[in-house]
């Protein structure tokens, strides 16, 4: 699945030697990528990294020809993208030529926040040439100045309150943005309908104990419920995962322009 994958550069003479999978969400990570790769002398081609970013794979240096590597597309796991990528060798006992090459593959694709690993597809001609079939990259920086996981966690900590706090301060991280945005929406939901719950408990005073200790019970275990939710999406966010309540994850989700 292609999934608006742009090839930028791909070729058999990168100036990493090294295996490296790598992403450049921003302006300055993409200038050094490609000054890595190409040198200084050549400018970086153009990238409008407000709906794109950058994915690179690089086999590193190899001893012949026949080696190759590839990013075919991206797919959904969970609340992870996957960058797919193909890696190439040739098969035992193939005649080669005797010249070192150093694989690569640069495309731009859009733009994503969250949790990104990159994922081995079938190599072709003898298998992959990667010692680990995915590896993790964390969400974009956070313009607070922590990483964007103890800036997520923190829009939990109060509840919806430190979600609108962390909206008015969050401008680079669309994670962080998410997170503020499920902890204004979704604990803010729990917490006012555990307050009406409970005003209306005493309301039935009126009414009839029985109706009091019904409704009072209802509040408590809203109560409980919001505290159970509260702990996970700190959890969660601590652990830069992009964890979806119902409905409101969703909707958190379009409001931090993760869905388009």
């Amino acid at each position: 699945m292609n999934t608006g994958v742009d090839t930028i550069a791909q070729g058999n003479s990168s100036r990493v030697v090294q295996p490296r999978r790598v992403l450049a969400r921003t302006a300055d990570e993409w200038r050094a990528l490609w000054a890595a790769h190409s040198g200084p002398e050549l400018p970086e081609p153009p990238v409008d990294f407000e709906t794109r970013m950058i994915a690179g794979v690089f086999a590193g240096e190899r001893p012949t020809s026949g080696f190759g590597v590839r990013i075919t597309g991206t797919h959904r796991d969970g609340s992870s993208l996957v960058v797919d990528v193909e890696e190439q060798r040739p098969p035992d006992g193939a005649m080669t030529a005797q010249v070192i090459t150093s694989p690569f593959h640069l495309v731009s694709l859009p733009r994503y926040d969250g949790q990104i690993t990159f994922g081995d597809g079938d190599a072709k001609a003898g298998g992959s040439l990667a010692a680990s079939a995915r590896r993790r990259h964390e969400p974009a920086p956070s313009s607070t100045g922590l990483t964007p996981p103890v800036a997520a966690a923190l829009a939990y900590l109060a509840g919806p309150f430190s979600g609108a706090l962390l909206l008015g301060v969050e401008k680079t991280s669309r994670f962080v943005k998410f997170h503020a945005w499920q902890s204004l929406l979704g604990l803010g939901i729990l917490g006012v309908a555990s307050a009406f719950l409970l005003l209306l408990a005493f309301m039935m005073l009126v009414v009839s104990p029985t109706a009091f200790w019904i409704v009072l019970w209802l509040a408590a275990l809203a109560g409980v419920a919001w505290v159970g939710v509260w702990a996970a999406c700190v959890l969660q966010a601590y652990r830069g995962r992009l964890w979806k309540l119902p409905l409101a994850g969703h909707y958190a989700e379009r409001r931090a322009g993760l869905l388009k």
